[in-house]
């Protein structure tokens, strides 16, 4: 267990520098604007990929030990269940460009035709959504993260830890989240956390 959380600390720390603000300010200060707009969000999801993939090899490698394993029935709810969560989250790439969000776009925009565009890290859809899963909840692949990890139907040890340091990183991702949004758009954000719900859709509608 205690390999399990150093590893995912790493991966977390790792994951938490490279989108905080200091750092950015500091990577565009040493290699300038352009660096920025064209090559920061394509590597940091590099980045991101190539680090979740040694946290979950190195994972893989410590041995287990099942808790719990969910009855026949059971299991394909819970099944049922995370993949209701994982269709959720994926409703939110329809409000985004999912090639532009990894920065795929603004690296080929640049190679291809040598152009540049968008905000500081190449982003050009700068509107608030508030639409579709939007409308729901504030953090839909958020959300669906947290589904898919805790309504596994086989609980072990490993996994127990790591979903439990998942869903904690969620929640902490979201508070981090609106602090950046609230600077970005301002009093737009705050009456949009007024009228729609971090997490938990409601069920009667605000009065």
């Amino acid at each position: 267990m205690a390999s399990i959380i150093i590893i995912f600390l790493a991966f977390a720390l790792i994951h938490s520098i490279t989108v905080a603000s200091w750092f950015k300010a500091l990577c565009r200060r040493v290699f300038g604007e352009m660096f920025m707009r064209v090559w920061y969000r394509f590597l940091y999801t590099i980045v991101s990929g190539v680090t979740a993939a040694v946290a979950i090899y190195l994972i893989i490698q410590i041995p287990d030990r099942v808790i719990w394993t969910a009855p026949s029935w059971l299991r394909w709810l819970l099944h049922g269940v995370q993949i209701a969560g994982f269709l959720f989250g994926a409703q939110a790439f329809q409000y985004l460009d999912k090639w532009e969000f990894m920065g795929f776009r603004q690296a080929w925009r640049y190679v291809t035709k040598g152009e540049v565009a968008g905000n500081l890290e190449g982003l050009t859809e700068r509107e608030l959504v508030t639409t579709g899963v939007y409308g729901i909840v504030r953090h839909p692949l958020y959300a669906a993260g947290l589904v898919i990890f805790t309504f596994s139907p086989l609980i072990t040890v490993n996994g127990l830890t790591i979903t439990v340091l998942a869903d904690l990183y969620f929640l902490f991702g979201m508070f981090i989240e609106e602090r950046r949004f609230l600077k970005m758009f301002g009093s737009q954000y705050s009456e949009y956390m007024v009228q729609v719900p971090r997490i938990f859709p409601r069920i009667m509608p605000r009065r």
